[in-house]
């Protein structure tokens, strides 16, 4: 008996360590997978990693964000559905893959929304933000998700590989990656052909010269690593991209009341606006990574940039029309969504 409960003493004391290396909050943590399909080091990633980190630290380490970059869960196109079957927790996808699925948040793509450079993302963030309970979440909760925020990058321009774009005529028969089924119509209006696929098959595609450039703005040449690939930049901007953080509802559902409470701060009014400015307004790493380039800034001819806002205005009329036909409210919508954006713009 004298030896058992030696042993038994033995052991115990041996436990105490390990116990204290591995506290039994952590080990019994609840972990939310989450799906992202930027790399690790792209400007939209830091908010991610923010946001891991405040989860784990407000949470007392009960709640954690298991972060899977690089479309290592799946590829970019089936991001959101990741999230809507559970295979993750939460995603963040682009709803320009997504088409037909969320008729009014695309018409955010239209072209010349918003205003150029960081002030457009933040600017489509906060409209996004205010239109969010009466018409985007409404179309995500239809088809399976839960929506925390809808975001914007930067307005894109027209990266190319070769050819300076200094007019309409410039961009007959150029093949250019378009990243929303909207930019694919802008695109051909202006009689250039364009190619949609992910962002993820963007430097391939140039490298392999299928491609004659991008739709993309400067952050999707720093994450994705373009910039050796494209030597001329035309400062017009043709829509900007949005991108959602997809909630399953059984994930959420599964949570406690006070984690319930943590994912739903992640989705307040103000951090789709406060995503966007960590994301894509000017920070270090990014900045030095496009200071080593060498692709050239090309500024149109006179007379031109109005051109393609008359082309701009009819591609809008026609989305709107063809939302109309098929029942959905999209000149309330966007006469909402342009009016908030002018008012944005100017504060």
């Amino acid at each position: 008996m004298k030896s058992i409960m030696k042993f038994a003493l033995l052991a115990a004391v041996c436990w105490i360590p390990f116990v204290g290396a591995q506290p039994v909050q952590a080990a019994g943590a609840k972990v939310l997978k989450v799906a992202l399909f930027v790399p690790k080091f792209s400007s939209s990633a830091r908010w991610f990693l923010a946001k891991e980190k405040l989860i784990a630290k407000k949470s007392n380490g009960s709640l954690k964000l298991q972060l899977f970059f690089g479309s290592s869960m799946g590829p970019m196109p089936r991001h959101h559905d990741l999230a809507r079957t559970g295979v993750a927790d939460m995603s963040f996808f682009q709803q320009g893959v997504t088409r037909g699925r969320f008729p009014l948040t695309e018409l955010f793509h239209v072209p010349y929304l918003f205003p150029p450079g960081a002030k457009g993302s933040v600017t489509g963030a906060r409209v996004a933000a205010e239109v969010m309970d009466q018409y985007i979440r409404p179309e995500h909760e239809k088809v399976g998700t839960k929506v925390l925020w809808v975001v914007f990058n930067r307005p894109s321009g027209v990266y190319d590989a070769k050819k300076p774009i200094r007019a309409l005529s410039d961009l007959k028969g150029r093949r250019y990656r378009a990243p929303t089924p909207t930019d694919v119509i802008m695109m051909k209006a202006l009689g250039a052909l364009p190619i949609g696929m992910p962002a993820t098959h963007m430097a391939e595609s140039l490298q392999k010269g299928t491609i004659d450039g991008v739709v993309t703005d400067p952050m999707g040449i720093f994450a994705f690593r373009l910039g050796t690939l494209v030597k001329y930049y035309t400062n017009t901007f043709v829509s900007a991209i949005s991108f959602g953080l997809a909630l399953n509802p059984k994930s959420y559902d599964g949570l406690s009341k006070p984690h319930r409470v943590l994912i739903d701060e992640l989705g307040s009014k103000q951090a789709g606006p406060d995503m966007a400015r960590l994301s894509w307004n000017d920070y270090p790493v990014y900045l030095k990574y496009m200071a080593g380039l060498k692709f050239e800034t090309v500024t149109m001819k006179a007379g031109e940039e109005a051109k393609m806002r008359a082309v701009a205005a009819k591609v809008v009329e026609g989305r709107i029309k063809t939302l109309q036909k098929a029942g959905h409210p999209a000149r309330e919508f966007y006469g909402k969504i342009k009016a908030l954006s002018n008012k944005f713009a100017k504060e």
